[in-house]
């Protein structure tokens, strides 16, 4: 059985998550488990001093945290996630649209082909249907999460073993099982209404 993610709700943790920069620091910490700042300044193309801004802000809302047991000495700043189980928002609001409409636009771009490629990435959908219990959904949907988690866990430690791997890079990975939308049939009333109006409307 997978963790659940921790609830996000405090309005000012929502708030530190605004910031395009800081949810990328997030996602490689999800996905390499800890890192120091000068790593993620190499691997996200910005100024150390820019990642460590964005990393005590991150610190200060309670998403990240130091992690002492990774680092070389006293002054070696290590930092990992504080929920290393993910995060998710139960409460819609601005941020969490903002967040949202990123994973959605993510999503949309692997779709149509209009997200630029990384020549180190692979990318692969897979769009399907089944029928199933609701059991037998819950069980299919653990067993992928499962799947994602044994690859996560296999890249992190490949990861740390070789940092400076330039063919390993981060892939988004993502599982969504539902009920599709219910077709919505047109009222008897409508229909007649609409059958009258094309038919006053025929100039035969």
């Amino acid at each position: 059985m997978n963790e659940q993610p921790y609830a996000v709700t405090d309005p000012a943790t929502l708030r530190a998550l605004a910031h395009p920069l800081r949810q990328r620091i997030m996602w490689e910490l999800a996905a390499r488990d800890y890192l120091r700042a000068t790593d993620l300044a190499k691997i996200c193309g910005e100024p150390a001093n820019s990642v460590s801004f964005h990393l005590r802000s991150l610190a200060r809302a309670g998403l990240i945290e130091e992690k002492p047991e990774q680092a070389r000495d006293s002054r070696d700043r290590v930092w990992g996630m504080t929920h290393p189980e993910g995060v998710h928002f139960p409460q819609a609001d601005i941020a969490t649209n903002a967040l949202l409409a990123e994973r959605l636009d993510w999503v949309k771009g692997l779709l149509d082909e209009t997200l630029p490629r990384d020549p180190h990435a692979a990318r692969t959908q897979y769009l399907g249907a089944a029928v199933l219990t609701r059991d037998e959904a819950l069980t299919m949907a653990e067993e992928v999460m499962a799947v994602f988690e044994k690859w996560r866990e296999r890249g992190s430690k490949a990861a740390i073993e070789h940092p400076h791997d330039p063919d390993r890079v981060l892939h988004f990975t993502a599982a969504f099982v539902g009920n599709p939308r219910v077709c919505e049939q047109p009222s008897p009333v409508q229909e007649v209404h609409d059958l009258g109006s094309s038919v006053a409307d025929d100039p035969a």
